[in-house]
């Protein structure tokens, strides 16, 4: 029997930022439960033993991290430790969340017990994204309940027979993505995004650390409502708004009208892999379009489609749409999109439940940041929203995330169909970099987010434009800033949060 398969397209990836990062802390899950009751840890060993029979994913490495090797068997790694308080409950998950994996031997599931108490323990689950993504961990805790009753029965667990695993999934992924098909998705994509800027500059470029940090923010209850109201009179989903705004929000923030962010999107739209483990997660990118001032129903629709229009073309692998769209390499940026946005109704977090026993999530402030910056609203079982801001905090700082969120929740407040994106006006700065720009091009003008080498600049021209600035402007930038901020906009951001004095 075969057990040496090729990777999925995003497992290549993972396995690449892994060796970028061995750590794996920003490419991990890491959850906290609390359990209260009588937990009996031979039914959950158990079950875990019997999801991990079940799921190829949870026995599987990745030798070299060229493929994956599947064990024909295995049990799930279960390690008991006693505490005294549920702060030393804590510290030993933030401990777990910086355990890196070691992706050619495993496991990359890994289960610890606290022990408080007879009846209060703390597990700690932690899962490399290569074995699972996000549903494939709402799939294993919904499995795990059934599994563990069925353990503590003396029962089998009946679960219905899977019709694939993953490695069925991976092969099929690369089979429909033929030659032809690829240069069809790939050049869709370079029309959609041509012309727009690939770096959004929230702060100014520093290097990243992937040290992360998350804050938050609950809606108030009447926010959360009109956001509802608001979809539904508008024939919207509640992501369609919540997106849109997420962009107006952003563009303001960075002096843009076009925004991209990225979304995780499921990939699973094959019913044969509805309850299968794996990494099935692919990034697509999502253009808010804030041009022509427009009212927010119009913005609503652009959003709309813009969405469906991206999930349409989300077969063509991330990396490989980034190496068609060659932006600058610039080690201290994600490529294409630095800020990623995520809607979780209710019911999709993926809550465990254990026969006879309370089981209550933690939240953990981890110290990794997956992306530069994540924007994800969840939505709790009372109804209302709360914002979760995760970033890294070597490049914003918690003021300025904190200072993001209040805005997230005054357009939300005042979204209404009639609202304008409101653009923001060029400055005296702009127009001035404006006209730089366009004589140096020898142009008629320059919008502020045209990119200075798509209008035909070179080299050369962008050194006359630096002299340019120093003179006219009395303000000095190194040739790497303007290279890493190709636009008026970006530049006058850039000179007015540093000052850049000569």
């Amino acid at each position: 029997m075969t057990t040496v398969f090729p990777m999925s397209f995003a497992q290549q990836r993972l396995c690449f930022l892994h060796r970028m990062d061995p750590t794996g802390a920003a490419h991990a899950t890491v959850r906290c439960h609390r359990v209260t009751g009588p937990l009996d840890s031979r039914a959950l060993q158990e079950a875990l033993d019997a999801l991990v029979a079940r799921h190829e994913p949870l026995r599987t490495v990745f030798p070299l991290g060229t493929q994956q090797l599947i064990a024909p068997e295995g049990r799930a790694q279960v390690r008991f430790v006693d505490v005294k308080t549920e702060a030393e409950a804590l510290r030993h998950a933030h401990e777990e969340a910086l355990q890196p994996f070691d992706l050619e031997r495993g496991p990359l599931l890994r289960l610890t017990v606290l022990r408080l108490e007879p009846r209060t323990h703390f597990l700690l689950f932690a899962v490399h994204l290569l074995v699972a993504d996000g549903t494939s961990l709402q799939v294993f805790t919904e499995e795990l309940a059934i599994a563990y009753r069925a353990a503590l029965l003396g029962r089998p667990p009946a679960l219905p027979e899977l019709p694939v695993q993953y490695v069925d999934w991976a092969a099929w992924q690369r089979e429909q993505l033929t030659a032809e098909r690829r240069e069809s998705l790939s050049r869709w994509w370079r029309e959609q995004l041509s012309g727009v800027p690939l770096f959004l500059d929230l702060v100014p470029p520093r290097p990243v650390s992937g040290r992360g940090r998350r804050m938050h923010r609950v809606l108030p209850a009447a926010v959360s409502d009109s956001v509802r109201a608001l979809a539904s009179t508008e024939r919207q989903t509640v992501f369609t708004v919540l997106a849109a705004a997420c962009g107006r929000v952003l563009g303001h923030r960075a002096g843009r009208e076009r925004v991209l962010l990225g979304l995780a999107v499921a990939n699973r739209d094959l019913p044969e892999v509805e309850r299968v483990l794996g990494f099935f997660v692919e990034t697509v990118v999502l253009q808010v379009d804030l041009r022509d001032d427009v009212d927010l129903r119009a913005l609503l629709t652009r959003v709309a489609s813009a969405t469906a229009a991206a999930s349409a073309h989300k077969d063509l692998p991330f990396e490989q749409l980034v190496a068609d769209l060659a932006p600058p390499r610039d080690p201290t940026r994600s490529p294409v999109v630095q800020v990623n946005f995520a809607y979780h109704p209710v019911g999709t977090a993926g809550a465990l439940s254990l026969q006879d026993c309370e089981v209550t999530e933690l939240l953990l402030d981890l110290p990794s940041a997956k992306f530069e910056l994540t924007v994800r609203v969840e939505e709790r079982s009372d109804g209302a929203f709360t914002v979760w801001g995760e970033f890294d905090e070597s490049l914003f700082e918690p003021a300025f995330i904190e200072a993001l969120l209040a805005d997230y929740e005054d357009v939300l407040r005042t979204a209404t169909p009639d609202a304008r994106t409101s653009p923001r006006r060029s400055s005296t700065r702009e127009q001035q970099l404006g006209r730089i720009f366009a004589d140096v091009l020898k142009v008629a003008s320059v919008a502020p987010d045209d990119d200075f080498f798509q209008r035909g600049g070179h080299s050369l021209q962008l050194v006359e434009v630096a002299v340019r600035i120093r003179n006219e402007l009395g303000q000095d930038l190194g040739l790497r800033e303007l290279y890493q901020h190709p636009t008026v906009a970006g530049i006058a951001a850039r000179l007015d949060r540093t000052g850049a004095p000569r």
